[in-house]
């Protein structure tokens, strides 16, 4: 058979070859023997791609090619093993993506597209992650591109390998290079890293840094006495207190970025660590840090049943200033160390001179406050707070002074924000509350007739939780009445948090005490959060006062804040008034109180005692004030409704007379000096409209006040805008507001207060 049906029938039934009869014995011994090395050939191919296959798998290693016109990408088992993808299924390209991390993904793609020259294979090492496995693993491609003439890349061969426990054998070595392997801390190699890094970013952001130099004081002398084994648990203590010194620290900003390290404490060798702060705002800050390291260290040891007692010596440096190098940096921060060493060991000093001292006065002044507290160095002065309309003592602020038996009178500007940043104020805070308040009851239990005791209330005092029951329990002690202490706030605190301060604010104004805001004026609070606020009082910064008679912005912001507290029902309090034309202003604005030099300065308890006995005796002596401008006349013809009105008013401190017509009315005007008319609208004997325009022709500086129910409204806008009137009510009367109105109208009319002066004079 040797026609094309029958070979064909035969190739498609598996024949290798074919032969014709007769046949031919020497050709078909040749083709056998062909046969027979191709099929050897085959075996040894298959076993090949065996051994390649289990050798893949072992290394993790497989292959895979990709033609650009998308006819072919074909993927080993041990990269669709590794990727996990079914080697079955036909899969795209992309998979090679898909396989990739997110956050990788994007520089796996520019590197694939980057690819250039053929012939060169190229690799890249990233993270990919296999749906059926539980964790990232780490692999290396090695890629090479195949390019037509034209340079178009038409196909790619790559290999991909699992090198993920390379990776993890590499970190472990690494971890081996750069950390001590007693302490666990970094070492010299990475603290080299880090400071470098750290200096990098405080240069392009504009920080500054500092590097702390740490040396324990006689190590050498214990390991010596006690053997190297109590030394190591030493170093691994020093370690352990270290970091928990830098962690609680409140003063060292911490960092958000991702690029930056924090703070690193590093073992150098030996008994030496060093301390790097990546980002500090001043040199005191850091001056707490060693003192807290200080303190840590300095605390007994119980190691291999020996109590060990240790101290460092630490030097600082800081950047820019002291080195704008890792290496100068290190080696100023080691010199300052032995400078501490020199001058007595348990110290720390600042590689600048300058720096140090700046740094020691500060550490001098914290440390002798700790002291005041227990040796009773602290004390308060008063100063007084005057009603304007009655030039009475309305109340007393109480104000924190300090004379250390070391530093002499130390101001208030000095040393409450330090005791603010060391937590100090919390005790002080507290001492001065409790001070003031047995002060104000002691001062009543004598007979003055003292309003209200006004106590400054830091900010780290209000935020903390338990300040309102500490209020609650300090009046209980004291038998202070609430209403007798008001609460003097900053601004600032209610910008901070808004939400917290009202549930505080609250909480304190259910105890009864006052409410005011202090400064008030230097922040930007929001008008409609303080409407929602329980306050009682507005006091204008000083800063406003200062030149409220000579500068029209000045002048502008206190009459605002005085309108706007009289809108809001809220009293308005003038602090820094050191002259008579700044009191004559803010009379004339109608300001509630004042407080200042100009009346007192802040006194201690038995001058201030002396002002109030003074002062009581010259406010019940005819001679207090010039003129009789605390006369008020109510008319009316109702004797009913007069008689009521008089008894309502006259514990308000008026003398009040009594008119039940127009004719009265005008006879009692004449013959005293009348500061505020209170006069019914339908006053028979005049005609309405006209009685109000004679009193204002006879008497043009008593102010004319109109109560009525069924006035003309047109008639009320004629007699207010031609200056008849001062102010219209609609009854029925409202005590409140009667005694709020009379005392704003006294106020307008009030002439200048005595300049109180020293009670001594």
């Amino acid at each position: 058979m040797d026609d094309h049906e029958s070979i064909d029938r035969a190739f498609d039934a598996g024949a290798t070859d074919f032969i014709t009869k007769p046949i031919n014995y020497p050709l078909l011994g040749h083709r056998v023997r062909y046969l027979l090395r191709a099929s050897a050939a085959m075996d040894s191919l298959r076993e090949s791609e065996r051994r390649l296959a289990v050798a893949q798998r072992i290394a993790r290693l497989g292959h895979w090619d990709w033609r650009a016109d998308g006819s072919s990408f074909r993927l080993s088992a041990e990269v669709c093993r590794i990727i996990g993808l079914d080697p079955t299924l036909e899969v795209p390209f992309q998979a090679i993506f898909d396989c990739v991390p997110e956050k990788e993904r994007f520089r796996v793609q520019q590197w694939f597209a980057s690819l250039q020259e053929p012939g060169e294979a190229v690799g890249l090492s990233h993270w990919i992650l296999n749906p059926r496995g539980p964790e990232l693993r780490y692999v290396r491609q090695q890629v090479e591109a195949v390019r037509d003439e034209s340079g178009r890349v038409v196909q790619l061969y790559g290999t991909m390998q699992d090198i993920t426990e390379l990776q993890r054998a590499e970190e472990r070595i690494r971890q081996l290079a750069f950390i001590d392997s007693l302490t666990r801390l970094p070492n010299r190699e990475l603290l080299k890293d880090r400071l470098s890094a750290a200096l990098g970013l405080a240069k392009r952001h504009g920080r500054r840094a500092a590097l702390l130099f740490l040396d324990l004081d006689n190590f050498k002398r214990i390991n010596d006495t006690l053997g190297h084994s109590v030394g190591d648990l030493l170093l691994q203590a020093t370690a352990e207190r270290l970091k928990l010194s830098v962690r609680q620290s409140d003063t060292v900003s911490r960092i958000e970025s991702a690029e930056d390290q924090g703070e690193t404490i590093a073992r150098l060798g030996g008994d030496e660590f060093t301390v790097l702060l990546p980002e500090v705002r001043r040199s005191e800050d850091v001056a707490t840090i060693a003192e807290r390291i200080q303190a840590a260290l300095s605390e007994p040891l119980m190691l291999g049943g020996h109590e060990v007692f240790i101290t460092p010596s630490i030097g600082i440096a800081i950047f820019p200033e002291d080195g704008d190098n890792s290496e100068a940096l290190l080696k100023n921060a080691d010199m300052a160390m032995y400078l501490a060493k020199r001058q007595g060991r348990n110290l720390y000093r600042f590689f600048d001179a300058t720096l140090n001292d700046a740094a020691l006065k500060r550490l001098t002044m914290e440390n002798q406050l700790r002291k005041a507290i227990e040796q009773n160095d602290l004390s308060l002065h008063y100063q007084p707070q005057l009603d304007l309309p009655s030039g009475q003592i309305s109340g007393v602020e109480a104000l924190l002074r300090w004379h250390s038996p070391l530093l002499g009178s130390v101001s208030p500007v000095d040393f409450i924000p330090l005791a603010e940043e060391t937590g100090l104020i919390i005790p002080i805070g507290e001492w001065v509350l409790r001070t003031a308040c047995q002060q104000a009851k002691s001062w009543q239990a004598q007979g003055v007739s003292l309003q209200r005791m006004a106590v400054n209330i830091s900010v780290l005092q209000f935020v903390q939780p338990s300040f309102p029951g500490l209020v609650a329990r300090i009046l209980e002690e004291t038998g202070l009445a609430p209403e007798a202490l008001e609460l003097e706030i900053t601004e600032s605190l209610l910008m901070k948090d808004p939400e917290g301060a009202t549930i505080t604010l609250q909480a304190l104004k259910d105890l009864g005490v006052q409410l005011a805001i202090d400064d008030f004026g230097t922040g930007y609070s929001s008008l409609s959060r303080l409407k929602q606020l329980p306050l009682d009082r507005l006091k204008i910064d000083k800063a406003f006062v200062r030149e409220v008679n000579l500068q029209p912005d000045d002048a502008a912001i206190a009459t605002a804040v005085i309108a706007m507290a009289e809108s809001m029902g809220l009293r308005v309090i003038a602090e820094g008034v050191e002259n008579e034309a700044q009191l004559r202003f803010l009379k004339s604005k109608n300001c509630d109180e004042v407080q200042g030099y100009y009346l007192s300065r802040p006194l201690p308890v038995d001058e201030l005692t002396k002002m109030f006995q003074h002062h009581q005796k010259t406010m019940s002596e005819p001679s207090a004030f010039s003129g009789d401008t605390r006369v008020l006349l109510v008319a009316g013809p109702d004797p009913a409704e007069l008689a009521a009105l008089v008894e309502t008013l006259r514990p308000e401190g008026y003398q009040v007379l009594a008119a039940g017509n127009a004719q009265t009315a005008l006879d009692l005007m004449a013959s005293h000096d009348v500061g505020v008319v209170l006069a019914d609208f339908h006053l028979t004997g005049v005609t309405d409209d006209q009685l109000f325009r004679c009193f204002r022709e006879l008497h043009p500086k008593t102010l004319r006040i109109v109560m009525g129910e069924d006035c003309g409204i047109k008639e009320m806008i004629d007699l207010i805008n031609n200056g008849a009137i001062y102010k219209f009510l609609q009854k029925p009367l409202s005590g409140s507001l009667l005694r709020e109105v009379l005392r704003k109208a006294f106020l307008t009319r009030a002439r200048p207060l005595l300049n109180l002066g020293d009670p001594a004079g």
